[in-house]
């Protein structure tokens, strides 16, 4: 989604602006050939605590309901609010804190969960090294350690901290001022963070050898299916999260969500588009079968790790059996989903049409998260790079679907060809501010029809308005001409603000 910004949950008191990214471009490039689309937005939203009840107290004697106004009487005194949010330094964090929000781009974050007690060195170690600010909430957790009184000489005072506290009313009551409703993005990671919860719950008891219920998935694949209903910001959101330690969860979500959004892209039935989403949910669930030190290896796997691993589908097939009233899919797609269409998939070697659409939908999905997800033993490709391999993997995929899921997703590989709102030809040539909004490096201009000095152009400025093909503008000539254009040097940094003129 054009524009889209990330933002963070800050107090009431603060507001960050941010500008969108810029284009690339030539210093010998006129200014003229830009323009720009740009405008700056507001970010950050407020945080604001619920009123409270003001309480009264008789001097001397214990707390009253009275429905007097406050004030109204000599002997009634203020008492003054409790601080609740506290935010400090990333570096203060102690185990026992009530981590109320990370000030931090979600993105970068080293959590999937928005709110948590703090209990794990681990996780405090996180947090010391890469989150720069954090807020507290002392109602929930501990706050930070203060200096005994008797030992006030030579003490070192601690690091300034931003105490959030209700204003106390003196005569007329304060507006309360609400929230602002969460961006996509935010929904996003709470739906996420949600769904994640709900699949770790089940993988464990499906490593328990305990009957689990799909029941419980239910609640979980409509969230996804009104999260992805509003566009394809969740389903590029949810496949960018980066928690390693909890990989084969978020995996799962990944690929529900992803299923979910192709096949709604598809124009399949709501009914089919939640069956996708189960089957999503579930494709991996034979891991949990599989020994945990295959399954979270630092590296690649052995030829016999690499045989074991290859159980999970036949496994989580046999687990699925045992639950009542699953959609025959969803046991299709999970012991299927590593199948390819030329046949060389595993672990029954299906091919062509012996492999349903929702098999044919689910490895595409399944491949792309995987390709995309930062492993320990490999490097995440970026969205860009991830199509652009897998549209050249020939005999692997269902290529229609391949298409598609890029349709849905509204990302375009790398050396595709596309028409900017400036009427420019270009080629995709790199990731930009989002997977959606690439760097594009134009040469051609539509109605001049003539050659242009190559330009790196950010597109949150100048838009892809769509995809073009090159054999139609330069016939035999395009993949000479596309592999020419890519192997330029990347052009210099440009400027972060460009004017029209």
């Amino acid at each position: 989604m054009r524009n889209t910004l990330i933002v963070n949950a800050i107090d009431s008191y603060s507001h960050n602006r941010m500008n969108g990214g810029s284009g690339r471009h030539l210093p010998s490039t006129p200014l003229s050939t830009f323009r720009p689309n740009h405008c700056p937005f507001r970010t950050g939203f407020r945080f604001s605590g619920r009123s409270e009840k003001i309480r009264r107290f008789d001097e001397g004697a214990s707390a009253t309901k009275s429905s007097q106004p406050f004030g109204t009487c000599g002997f009634m005194t203020k008492r003054p609010h409790k601080v609740r949010y506290v935010r400090i330094e990333g570096a203060q964090v102690e185990l026992g804190m009530y981590v109320h929000t990370l000030h931090c781009s979600w993105l970068n974050s080293p959590f999937w969960r928005k709110s948590f007690l703090l209990t794990d060195p681990e996780d405090r170690a996180k947090i010391r090294d890469s989150v720069p600010h954090v807020t507290i909430d002392l109602t929930r957790g501990r706050g930070l350690k203060e200096p005994k009184a008797g030992n006030m000489v030579g003490r070192i005072d601690p690091p300034a901290v931003e105490a959030y506290t209700s204003p106390v009313p003196t005569s007329a009551p304060t507006k309360v001022r609400r929230r602002k409703s969460p961006t996509e993005w935010e929904l996003v990671g709470i739906v996420a963070e949600r769904a994640t919860a709900a699949v770790s719950r089940l993988y464990g008891e499906a490593r328990l050898g305990r009957v689990i219920y799909a029941a419980d998935l239910v609640p979980i694949v409509e969230e996804i299916a009104q999260t992805i209903s509003k566009g394809s910001v969740a389903m590029v959101a949810v496949t960018r999260l980066r928690d390693r330690d909890h990989y084969t969860y978020i995996h799962s979500v990944a690929v529900a969500t992803l299923m979910m959004g192709l096949a709604r892209h598809l124009r399949w039935s709501e009914e089919d588009v939640r069956v996708a989403g189960m089957a999503g949910l579930l494709h991996d669930i034979g891991k949990m079968q599989v020994a945990a030190g295959i399954v979270e290896k630092p590296g690649r796997l052995d030829p016999e790790e690499l045989a074991q691993m290859r159980q999970h589908p036949g496994i989580g097939h046999s687990i699925l059996l045992d639950m009542e009233g699953l959609d025959p899919r969803i046991l299709d797609v999970c012991r299927h989903h590593h199948e390819r269409i030329d046949g060389a998939g595993y672990p029954d070697g299906l091919k062509g049409d012996e492999l349903s659409p929702l098999v044919r939908l689910s490895a595409v999905c399944d491949v792309y998260d995987a390709v995309t997800s930062i492993r320990p033993y490999k490097r995440a490709w970026s969205p860009h790079e991830a199509l652009a391999q897998m549209l050249e993997w020939d005999g692997h995929f269902d290529m229609e679907m391949v298409h598609a899921l890029i349709a849905s997703l509204g990302i375009q590989p790398l050396g595709a060809l596309v028409r900017l709102t400036s009427n420019r030809l270009g080629i995709v040539v790199r990731e930009g501010e989002s997977p959606t909004m690439p760097v594009v490096r134009t040469f051609f201009d539509v109605p001049e029809q003539r050659m242009l000095p190559v330009e790196d152009v950010a597109t949150a400025h100048d838009a892809i308005l769509r995809v073009e093909r090159g054999e139609y503008w330069f016939g035999t000539h395009w993949p000479a001409l596309q592999a020419e254009i890519m192997a330029q040097t990347e052009m210099p940094e440009p400027p972060h603000h460009r004017l029209a003129g």
